[in-house]
């Protein structure tokens, strides 16, 4: 796979912009499925991506039971379809015990999630049932018919069936299933360890005063929360002297403990922008432009065989690039089976009279009260504009050289989904 990805003559890496879904490609292609495990217990296990196949141990129900209150009848079948029918009371089964057999023309009381008797063969809920005043006995006026209200032995789950597959995000409700068949521990994945630093003698951290020419490092918060969201353990070196020996100690560093090595900025081709000759000297460098807007210097490559993942230095340009490109990579590296980023189809709030040359992922609110999704643009879509992301609710996907009126059907991300 190496000498695939670092053969420069390939036009993938040519000085020309390299389309959306080919860097994607690519990325999918070289993300490598973590093998390293552990066992984790229910408690802890939310979040998490299963390591195999999970398979019940047991039938689910374990036996035939009561799907509500009421009465369980050994019917004889010369009494089917029979009306106005009185059977005796001998036995009360609530859940939890087992009844006596019951013979044909007796009925017991049962109650949801009771085991059905020995020779009991339907249960007829109470709403339906006429007791008489000593409770001695039934009446009921309809017709009664086999199997009613009887839920079978492994009617939910059977026995050696799979139950959670491979690579499944832990759910609470997939918790609750596993813990219904007596598994009290998981195997997962361990959790991606991703190092992170960044670079920019302009940066100052939240806190403290800005002095002329100097900006708050946001991108630092962006992205350590972004990874930790999506379940990575983070290490993270801070801001390092931006200075082409200080990015290569770093790079290093991260690379002897981390599974994968991310920083936002310093990957383009100024003079002060130390990251991509850094990784080049360390390792390869394999895809760092691509045809989109917000992005296009995304750098990736190769720190001692660690995969590298630079995003660009402008806020919404990181952020923007980290979830259409870096968390899919990321997903797929912890093993789940569920990577892609799935799109939406909504309807456009607005038009585009000329058609860009890269493919744009722009800010958008949706509206939900027409029968399709409508999408309604935020007015500034700079890389810059930060607020544009807090006020969205998604991104819509506007492809290259495309114009359209208003009212056209295109693709939509929401954030809920891209963060995660």
């Amino acid at each position: 796979m190496n000498d695939k990805l670092n053969n420069s003559s390939s036009p993938m890496f040519s000085d020309s912009l390299m389309s959306a879904d080919d860097a994607l490609s690519f990325l999918m292609e070289s993300a490598v499925i973590s093998d390293l495990t552990e066992l984790t217990s229910l408690d802890d296990s939310i979040g998490r991506i299963l390591a195999e196949d999970i398979r019940s141990r047991i039938n689910v129900p374990g036996f035939d039971n009561s799907a509500m209150d009421g009465y369980t009848i050994a019917l004889d079948e010369n009494n089917l379809s029979k009306e106005n029918q009185t059977f005796n009371v001998v036995d009360r089964i609530a859940a939890g015990s087992i009844g006596n057999e019951l013979k044909k023309g007796n009925a017991a009381r049962i109650f949801t999630g009771a085991p059905i008797p020995k020779g009991a063969n339907t249960v007829v809920m109470q709403e339906e049932c006429e007791t008489s005043e000593d409770g001695s006995q039934i009446t009921i006026k309809r017709a009664i018919e086999l199997n009613e209200n009887i839920r079978p032995t492994g009617n939910d789950i059977l026995k050696n069936g799979v139950i959670l597959n491979v690579g499944k995000k832990i759910e609470p409700e997939d918790i609750s299933l596993a813990a219904s068949v007596g598994i009290g521990e998981l195997k997962v994945y361990k959790k991606l360890k991703v190092g992170v630093f960044f670079t920019g003698d302009e940066l100052v951290e939240p806190g403290q005063s800005l002095t002329p020419g100097k900006i708050y490092n946001s991108n630092r918060y962006a992205l350590v929360a972004l990874l930790k969201n999506a379940g990575c353990k983070v290490v993270n070196l801070g801001n390092i002297k931006d200075d082409f020996d200080s990015t290569c100690d770093a790079l290093e560093d991260l690379a002897k403990d981390c599974d994968l090595i991310m920083t936002t900025g310093g990957v383009s081709v100024g003079e002060e922008d130390h990251v991509k000759p850094a990784v080049e000297k360390l390792g390869s460098l394999n895809l760092w432009k691509i045809k989109m807007k917000p992005g296009k210097p995304l750098a990736f490559g190769y720190v001692r065989n660690i995969p590298f993942i630079g995003l660009p230095g402008n806020p919404v340009s990181s952020f923007v690039t980290y979830c259409i490109f870096a968390l899919p990579f990321i997903k797929k590296m912890q093993g789940n089976s569920s990577f892609k980023n799935k799109a939406i189809k909504v309807k456009t709030n607005f038009d585009c009279k000329r058609g860009k040359p890269r493919r744009e992922y722009a800010r958008v609110q949706i509206d939900y009260t027409s029968e399709i999704p409508m999408a309604s643009l935020y007015p500034k879509q700079g890389s810059d504009v930060m607020s544009s992301v807090v006020w969205a609710d998604g991104i819509i996907e506007i492809p290259e050289n495309t114009t359209f009126d208003s009212g056209t059907i295109l693709d939509y991300y929401p954030l809920s989904e891209l963060t995660r």
